[in-house]
């Protein structure tokens, strides 16, 4: 049974896709998707953009599991369009934000998607459809990442990659829950950093500023490579570093045991209660998401350019040409 409008005429919507590994994204009809018991679909008001679905369209590993043609996304906000059989939770009209179906496909790169009933809970009363998208992966991501980092009242925290999604919000996350923050971000950065509760911002391209960073408890290392291992001489010994991928670093792991500080590699979890907590926080004026640019479907391989080059602070999200506070 499906409950709610019928969606496009003739049951076709438009989608971004690659159609080969490594392939530009291209915008085209695709047959829309019915939800199957358990589900809803939802018509797509904003979906974020994250590094790994860029990843994954560029072949660099994440497609093992995925099929051609593929329809990058995870994060999605809108409203609820439809709802299949033995939903009880949501129903048509609710807007509602998630992470849907990570690690598996969902296509939030889409004007509609079907997701899991579970993966999805109330968007933030104080959101729009835009900020709302652009919270679920890097949300969760700084969150699990605190988590891991044992982040808490007086833990003195670097976040490296302050300026982008993740860690923008992992700076106000850090400050919710007590720690003092240095940010390593680009001087222009500096200023929006301290707003979102930086204690300190340092020049991430000044070795000598970045050496004088310490000493710490937690590095929230969204950088890794090279500059990530040379944020392990800034911490405590006994210290942790918690690192936004698996273990594609060679001999991170390693070499931070060596250096007498404990390593921890976070691959962000669908985690809807989680969600309701960053909600509430919005609602209650305590996290801000940066949203730094926005695009129409019609323009999702510029978005993925936006995020690939760095040329904001925060988030980009793709909006649906019916996103009403796009």
């Amino acid at each position: 049974m499906i409950v709610g409008s019928a969606g496009p005429s003739r049951g076709i919507m438009r989608a971004a896709l690659h159609a080969r590994w490594g392939d530009p994204l291209t915008v085209v009809d695709a047959p829309l998707p019915e939800p199957a018991a358990g589900e809803v679909r939802l018509a797509v008001r904003a979906a974020g953009i994250n590094p790994i679905d860029v990843f994954t369209g560029r072949n660099a590993g994440y497609e093992q599991s995925m099929e051609l043609p593929f329809v990058p996304g995870w994060d999605v906000a809108g409203v609820v369009d439809a709802v299949g059989y033995g939903v009880t939770r949501h129903s048509a009209g609710d807007r509602l934000f998630g992470l849907a179906r990570f690690p598996y496909p969902a296509g939030a790169y889409a004007q509609f998607v079907t997701v899991p009933a579970f993966h999805l809970v109330p968007m933030p009363s104080t959101a729009s459809f835009p900020e709302a998208g652009a919270l679920p992966m890097a949300a969760l991501t700084a969150r699990q990442m605190l988590d891991a980092a044992r982040v808490g009242p007086g833990t003195q925290v670097i976040v490296s990659g302050a300026s982008g999604g993740v860690g923008h919000l992992a700076v106000q996350l850090a400050v919710v829950r007590g720690a003092t923050v240095t940010a390593l971000a680009r001087p222009r950065y500096h200023a929006p950093l301290y707003e979102l509760g930086a204690t300190r911002c340092v020049d991430h391209t000044d070795p000598a500023a970045v050496a004088g960073a310490g000493p710490a408890d937690a590095v929230i290392d969204l950088v890794g490579h090279d500059f990530g291992r040379s944020l392990f001489a800034l911490l405590r010994p006994g210290g942790t570093v918690a690192l936004a991928s698996a273990w594609s670093v060679p001999g991170y792991r390693d070499e931070a045991l060596r250096c007498d500080i404990r390593a921890v590699s976070c691959l962000v979890e669908p985690d809807p209660e989680g969600l309701r907590e960053i909600a509430a926080l919005m609602d209650t004026g305590r996290l801000r998401v940066v949203v730094g640019a926005r695009f129409p479907l019609a323009e999702a391989a510029e978005a993925q350019q936006w995020l690939w080059q760095r040329r904001g602070l925060g988030k980009a999200v793709i909006v649906t040409e019916v996103s009403e506070d796009a």
